[in-house]
C-alpha cells in the first residue's frame, strides 16, 4: 500500500482513542462550553446584576417572548410565507393578545454579548413568564450556539419557563446541546416537531413530541385565498428537497412505470438536491402544488439518522385537500385517521396503494375533505394544546389554557 493510500497517523491515533474513550469529543466540547459560559457570564455581570427579582411578582400576568428563529427581517416573515416562527408568533398573538406577546429578533451580524444583553433587558422589561425559542442554534445565526449562557442566567435569576423547540433532534450534536440546556435550566420544556423526547434530559421527566406546528389564522386565510379555484392537475406528486436517497427512490418508481410529477410547482425541472433547493418558488406556490395534487409522496427518513420522523408535509398536504402517502409507520397515525393519509411499506407496495386510492374518486374526495378538517383542527389547537399538557404534566406555569384536539387511537 502506498503512502497516499494509508490512513494518516492522526486518523489512526484518533481511531484508537475513540475506541478507548468513545465520549472524548463530547467531553472536549462540554469542557469548552463550560469555559466559554464562565467567561460570558463575567462579561454580562452588570446586566445580570441589574435584572429585577422576578420572584417578588410570582402572580404577574402571563407574558410570552417569542425568539424568532429566522426573522423578523426574513423575506418570508408574513402570512403564508412558510416561516415557522412567524406562525408561532402570530398564532400566539391570536390566542393571548398582542399586549401579552413580545417578539425578539437578532441581527445576523449581532454579537453574542449584544443579543444576550438585549434579551435579558427584554426579559426584565416585559416581566415575561414564558419564552419560546428554537434552541438548536442562536436566533438568526445558524453557525452559532450560546443558549447555555442564557440558561445559566435564567436558572439563577428567573422563575419562568423556557419552551425549547427542536426540529432536527436526530443529530447527535443538537441532542448534546439540548441535554446541556436541560441540565442547566430545570424549567425547560422540550417541544420536538418530529420525535418523542420523554426521559431525554432526566429519567421520568415528560417532554412534548412529536408535535404539529401551529398555523395562524392569518396564514390559513392567505393559503385558502391563493389556492381557491385551482384544479387538480396531478394524480401523484413529490414536492420537496431531492436528497440523494429520495431521488433514487423516485427513479425506481419511474423505472417500474410509475408516473410521479416531481416539484411540478416549479417552472424548471429538478433532478438533484441542489437544483431542488435553488431559485425556489414561494411557499404559497408550494402549497398550490399540493392543492393541485390528488396524492403526494412523503419520505419520513430523518436526514440526521436512519429512523422515521413526523413530517409537517402531512399536515400541509391535508390542509389543502391532498392525501399524503408516507412510509412513516408510527408518527402520522398519532394525528390522522387511516383514511386521511395513506401508509406504504416500501416502494414495491406504493403502486398498489396509489391504485387503490385513485380507483374510487368519490371516496377520495371524502377522504381529502376529512383530512382537511383534521388539519385545520390540528393547526389551531395541537401545538399550543399539547405544550399546555406538557406544562401541566411538569408542574410548570400554564400559558394558553388550550386543550389539544382529540386524536386517533
Amino acid at each position: 500500500m502506498s503512502n497516499t493510500e494509508s490512513p494518516s497517523l492522526g486518523a489512526r491515533v484518533g481511531g484508537v482513542v475513540s475506541r478507548v474513550y468513545p465520549r472524548l469529543n463530547d467531553d472536549v466540547w462540554l469542557f469548552q462550553r463550560k469555559r466559554h459560559t464562565r467567561a460570558q457570564l463575567h462579561a454580562l455581570k452588570q446586566t445580570i446584576d441589574e435584572l429585577p427579582t422576578f420572584a417578588k411578582n410570582p402572580d404577574r400576568p402571563v407574558h410570552l417572548i417569542v425568539c424568532a428563529h429566522h426573522g423578523p427581517d426574513a423575506h418570508n416573515w408574513h402570512p403564508g410565507g412558510g416561516n415557522l416562527f412567524f406562525e408561532v408568533y402570530q398564532s400566539a398573538v391570536e390566542i393571548l393578545g398582542q399586549e401579552n406577546v413580545t417578539l425578539f429578533g437578532v441581527a445576523s451580524d449581532e454579537s453574542e454579548t449584544a443579543w444576550h444583553t438585549r434579551f435579558l433587558n427584554t426579559l426584565g422589561e416585559t416581566q415575561a413568564t414564558h419564552v419560546i425559542a428554537q434552541i438548536e442554534n442562536d436566533p438568526n445565526q445558524p453557525q452559532c450556539w450560546s443558549w447555555d449562557v442564557i440558561a445559566s442566567i435564567l436558572e439563577q435569576k428567573w422563575d419562568g419557563v423556557l419552551i425549547a423547540m427542536m426540529y432536527d433532534s436526530a443529530f447527535h450534536w443538537l441532542r448534546l446541546r439540548t441535554r446541556r440546556l436541560g441540565k442547566l435550566f430545570s424549567r425547560m420544556l422540550i417541544g420536538d416537531i418530529c420525535e418523542p423526547m420523554d426521559d431525554f434530559v432526566r429519567k421520568g421527566q415528560p417532554e412534548v413530541g412529536p408535535i404539529t406546528m401551529p398555523w395562524s389564522q392569518a396564514s390559513v386565510d392567505a393559503v385558502e385565498a391563493y389556492v381557491a379555484g385551482k384544479p387538480k392537475k396531478f394524480d401523484v406528486t413529490f414536492i420537496g428537497a431531492l436528497y440523494d436517497y429520495r431521488a433514487e427512490l423516485i427513479e425506481q418508481l419511474r423505472a417500474s412505470g410509475f408516473a410521479v410529477a416531481v416539484n411540478p410547482h416549479r417552472a424548471d425541472e429538478t433532478k438533484t438536491y441542489h437544483e431542488s433547493r435553488a431559485n425556489q418558488p414561494t411557499y404559497l406556490d408550494y402549497m398550490a402544488g399540493l392543492a393541485q395534487s390528488e396524492l403526494t409522496i412523503n419520505f419520513s427518513l430523518a436526514s440526521g439518522g436512519p429512523h422515521e420522523q413526523y413530517k409537517i408535509r402531512v399536515q400541509e398536504a391535508s390542509l389543502v385537500g391532498c392525501i399524503c402517502l408516507t412510509d412513516d409507520k408510527e408518527r402520522s397515525r398519532l394525528f390522522f385517521k387511516p383514511n386521511e393519509y395513506a401508509y406504504f411499506e416500501s416502494i414495491a407496495t406504493l403502486n398498489s396503494v396509489v391504485t387503490a386510492r385513485l380507483a374510487d374518486r368519490d371516496q377520495l374526495r371524502r377522504d381529502q375533505a376529512d383530512a382537511r378538517i383534521r388539519a385545520l383542527d390540528l393547526a389551531k389547537y395541537d401545538f399550543w394544546g399539547r405544550l399546555e399538557d406538557g406544562l401541566v404534566a411538569r408542574g410548570l406555569r400554564p400559558l394558553t389554557n388550550m386543550k389539544p384536539p382529540t386524536l386517533p387511537r
